[in-house]
This record gives structure tokens, sequence and C-alpha cells, in this order.
């Protein structure tokens, strides 16, 4: 019997795999459009650390050409192809990623913990599926989604504690202010003078 390559069951768009496993391959998107690269896949290599495009032709990716990116992100290379000279449109693992490239600029997180919060948290996929579109392991996946969480909650409790009114905290524990060295009084000010 010939060889077949291993393909995922789960696929994008008109049945293409989102992972082709023996060539290390993560299904991005594709390219739409009339343009000479309309109709091509864009599968994201590891290994490569890069977006090439070309065909899927008989349970394999057939690549052509490559899209330039300067990070080796994941997410970062989905960005420069969604960002492209051609009409593009992203798979469900692209449309993942491309939210982890924002959720790592706007917010305490890193980009390997934005990377798995958004596959696991927003996009919905399994713990293995994850971790194997990432090229990880489970447990990393398991140890980036619980420092993720557990960084967007302090953000998320610092911002409702920049948001309470001081009156209303000093009612709710009057210690606070003097704990925290701050005097209730806004009305005093705090002279400048040099060391004696």
């Amino acid at each position: 019997m010939p060889y077949q390559p291993t393909v995922s069951e789960r696929t994008d768009f008109d049945g293409f795999p989102r992972r082709l496993p023996d060539q290390e391959a993560i299904l991005i998107g594709q390219v739409s459009g009339d343009s000479e690269f309309g109709g091509l896949t864009a599968y994201y290599i590891h290994g490569r650390d890069s977006i090439l495009l070309g065909r899927y032709e008989d349970r394999e990716f057939v690549p052509g050409y490559g899209v330039e990116c300067e990070s080796r992100l994941m997410s970062a290379c989905v960005r420069e192809f969604s960002r492209a000279d051609v009409r593009t449109e992203l798979s469900s693992v692209g449309n993942a990623l491309l939210q982890a490239w924002h959720f790592g600029d706007l917010t305490p997180l890193s980009h390997k913990q934005a990377h798995v919060y958004a596959l696991r948290e927003r996009a919905g996929f399994g713990r293995d599926e994850t971790a194997a579109i990432l090229d990880i392991s489970p447990s990393t996946v398991d140890t980036h989604l619980r420092r993720a969480k557990e960084k967007l909650a302090a953000a998320k409790n610092l911002v409702r504690f920049v948001r309470v009114d001081p009156e209303d905290l000093a009612d709710a524990d009057p210690e606070f202010f003097d704990e925290a060295g701050v005097e209730e009084d806004a009305s005093s000010s705090n002279d400048i003078t040099p060391p004696s």
C-alpha cells in the first residue's frame, strides 16, 4: 500500500485540513480573488517559522510562495499574511492567532500566553488540538492558560480598584489610608524640603 500522509479530520474552507502533522503545517487561511495567488492556501510551517502559500493536493501541501515575516511568532506571521497586498481569508486558527497578536500587544500577556488564551478561551479549541497547533505539550498549554488567566484577573482587579471612589474605599475600610501612608485630607500639602 502506498504511503498516505497524515491529515487532521477537522477542516476549514472547502475541506482543507487544519493540520498536516507530517509536514508540521497549520492552516492559516487562503488567498481569494482573481490575483495570480487566488485560490492558494496558506499554511504556517513549524520549524521554518513562516507562512507558505501553495496548493493542497493528494493529502499534501505543495508550497510555491512565502510570506515575509519579521518575527518568528505564529501570530505575527498571521498578521503579516492578513495585511498582504492580496485579498485574504483567515481560517479558524488564523482568526484566533490574529486575535492573539492583539492580546499580546494590548494586555499583560506574553505572546505565548496570548496564543493559548485565544485558541482555548476565545476560539474554543481543545487542549490537545491547541498543543498540536502551537507545537507544544498539553502541559505547557495548561501552564500558559493558567498564567494568562491569573494575569488577566489581576489586571481586571487593578482596573476595578482604580475606578473605586477613594471616599467609598475609606468608608469600606477606614484603616486603608493609614496603612497606605496617605492622608485623608486632600487639602493638606506636602512641601518638598531639603534634607536636614
